[in-house]
């Protein structure tokens, strides 16, 4: 064994919960389960949110071979409860509180982009919750945005509509096959527009479209895109997506920005409206079948 100044003497001689936390320690969102895995900023808070279903703390990001045990290494804690979402930011001298009532929460949006992510808990009041993660995060980042998206879906629950389109796009099948696979009622795509078209900008220029779908279940809208509405003429790999849950029941307004007449097209806009929360789809062909789904859950049109 070596001794002196080697790794033994320094893991000998740390407090035992600083090493287990230094040995659990990565570049992933963990979940904390008991107290011993409450950061230690954090643990004045324990007895009030240890009960809560997602306890989450999230890592600062520092390489691996920076760290050593007793470091400040998680930078928030986010208590998901029932009634309320808590975000606990560690400042350089203080701990920095804020409550979110999930009665104002409207929609969420998961956002990819190879390795990265970010998980937005969207607010009435035109905020959000934001979470940026790892991609080794995916699983528990998801279980997380279906609780949420559970408490969103209020009282008004309708059938999901008929399957009104297929999507030809691999990406958009994918995504298809796994909202409905993890949902708790059935999530139908609406309408689907594969990528590839060629259309024109918002300036006018020759691009080639990133493609998009719109689903609905008896209680959400989901829209999934590519985060960008053009790309490119000439190909390249482009990875970025997002999957963005509006609850109907949380939805104040629908509108439509109608496209110039061109050739190729121009593309248009679907709005809708959560309160001061606004949400700006860019299409190509009029989502007639997303404006039935949201007639039929009685949302208005501005």
């Amino acid at each position: 064994m070596r001794t002196g100044s080697g790794v033994a003497d320094w893991r000998a001689a740390a407090d035992p919960e600083d090493l287990r936390e230094y040995d659990r320690f990565g570049p992933w969102i963990d979940r904390v389960t008991e107290p011993v895995d409450m950061p230690r900023r954090f643990r004045p808070w324990w007895d009030e949110l240890g009960g809560v279903p997602f306890l989450l703390k999230v890592p600062r990001d520092y390489d691996r071979a920076q760290v050593r045990p007793g470091m400040d290494l998680y930078r928030s804690v986010v208590a998901i409860g029932d009634e309320r979402v808590t975000v606990l930011d560690a400042g350089e001298r203080e701990v920095a509180r804020r409550d979110i009532l999930t009665g104002d929460v409207v929609a969420t949006n998961l956002y990819r982009n190879l390795l990265l992510g970010r998980w937005s808990v969207l607010l009435a009041d035109g905020g959000s919750m934001d979470i940026e993660f790892n991609s080794v995060s995916l699983p528990v980042i998801a279980q997380a945005d279906r609780f949420v998206r559970r408490l969103l879906q209020g009282e008004r629950r309708h059938e999901a509509p008929a399957a009104a389109v297929r999507p030809g796009d691999h990406f958009f099948r994918a995504v298809a096959a796994e909202l409905d696979a993890a949902s708790d009622e059935p999530v139908r795509p609406v309408h689907v527009e594969d990528a590839g078209r060629l259309c024109r900008s918002l300036r006018g220029w020759r691009r080639r479209s990133a493609g998009m779908m719109l689903l609905a279940s008896g209680s959400d809208l989901v829209i999934v895109n590519r985060d960008l509405a053009t790309l490119p003429l000439l190909r390249r790999g482009h990875y970025a997506s997002n999957i963005e849950t509006i609850a109907f029941a949380g939805m104040t307004s629908w509108s439509l920005e109608e496209p110039e007449a061109d050739d190729p097209p121009r593309f248009g806009a679907l709005v809708i409206t959560c309160g001061r929360q606004v949400v700006r789809q860019p299409f190509l062909d009029r989502p007639d079948g997303a404006l039935a789904a949201l007639a039929a859950h009685g949302v208005p049109r501005a």
